[in-house]
């Protein structure tokens, strides 16, 4: 019966199961011999539990498909390729084979034990590519000005970047550029004379992820148009990162505290539960009341509060100059003893506007609504 189907159908049937099920199916009949070739949507994933010989085989069947590929638009391609995955791999052709096809969706990691890579000029110039997603041992380096006019979302995954212009570069690329996330390792250096520092500056960004564990420096700039922002650092007890903003409407926090300047703000969130015991914490006293605590945030989450005489300050400084404030959640450190959750508890149920709390999830959250 499903001979009779007609091709864009069984093509949408095909996108279901793994493409290595999809291009044995050439062998059905004639007519069946070059449909998944027509398949817009690809998956390689390197399995952890094959052979040797069955890695060989996958990275074969990956260059030869990829070649007898025929679709005139690939709309998502995404290729995971592990430490197994040969260092003479010409894994830039597979890039350059799907630029060349239209890709809009691009998501590459690759974990082999040769050095970080540079992928073909022609990815930086893709003009149909809408999101992009690099993980591992890929080398960004952008020597001249790139063209992405249709990116919208670019992740950035443990790379390495040639040079501190180098994202400066991939940014400046991407006219509307509304997300992007980017993680830093402290091994990312391209040479040891690098300095790390990263520099983020986007007039279009809505939403932006930084998660870095190198303690190297980084500056966001032009803020203006953030809607959401995540900020995870750990790798240096000093950071002066992000200074001011003027629509952020959600911030989360991963780092020793600090205060952010902020005009709207309704959800704020300090993480602090990986954090080690000894982690500096430092926080001071403005000298005007930031203008989002007074008119603007609602909802306040502490994750590993140790209730340090800086914590306690900052949650009665905000207690004190948050008036549209409706739910403060508070949670300890999974090791926290029972006696000392206690003591915290009652510490916080102490402070002024603090209702009595709802308790939550095991017993490490405490949820307190406060009154006005």
């Amino acid at each position: 019966m499903i001979d009779v189907l007609p091709d864009d159908l069984v093509v949408q049937i095909l996108m279901h199961i793994p493409i290595k099920d999809a291009v044995a199916t050439m062998i059905l009949s004639k007519r069946w011999r070059y449909i998944w070739t027509m398949l817009p949507k690809l998956k390689y994933k390197e399995s952890d539990d094959v052979t040797e010989d069955e890695c060989k085989s996958i990275w074969h069947f990956l260059d030869k498909s990829l070649q007898l590929h025929k679709a005139p638009v690939i709309k998502k391609l995404h290729t995971e390729l592990g430490p197994r995955c040969p260092v003479d791999v010409d894994v830039g052709k597979w890039i350059t084979n799907a630029v060349d096809r239209k890709v809009c969706k691009l998501t590459f990691q690759l974990k082999w034990a040769a050095k970080p890579i540079k992928l073909p000029k022609s990815l930086y110039t893709c003009s149909t590519l809408v999101s992009l997603v690099l993980c591992d041992k890929i080398c960004v380096d952008i020597i001249s000005p790139g063209s992405l006019p249709s990116l919208s979302y670019l992740c950035l995954l443990a790379v390495v970047f040639k040079d501190e212009s180098s994202l400066v570069g991939l940014l400046s690329s991407c006219p509307i550029l509304k997300g992007l996330k980017v993680v830093s390792n402290d091994y990312q250096k391209d040479s040891s004379d690098s300095t790390g520092s990263l520099m983020i500056d986007s007039l279009t960004l809505k939403t932006i992820f930084i998660y870095d564990y190198s303690g190297d420096a980084f500056s966001i700039e032009n803020r203006s148009c953030l809607d959401a922002a995540s900020i995870y650092v750990l790798g240096h007890p000093d950071y002066k990162t992000v200074r001011s903003f003027s629509s952020l409407r959600i911030f989360d926090i991963y780092l020793n505290i600090f205060t952010a300047e902020v005009d709207v703000l309704i959800f704020l969130v300090f993480y602090q539960t990986y954090l080690t015991e000894d982690f500096p914490v430092s926080w001071n006293h403005p000298d005007s009341v930031p203008k989002c605590l007074l008119t603007h945030l609602e909802i306040f989450d502490w994750r590993g509060y140790r209730a340090r005489s800086e914590e306690k300050e900052l949650v009665r400084y905000i207690l004190a100059n948050s008036s549209c404030l409706k739910v403060v959640a508070i949670s300890m450190r999974s090791t926290c003893s029972f006696e000392d959750r206690e003591r915290m508890m009652n510490d916080l149920k102490s402070m002024s506007r603090i209702s009595e709390p709802i308790l939550m999830q095991g017993g490490y959250i405490e949820q307190f609504t406060i009154n006005p």
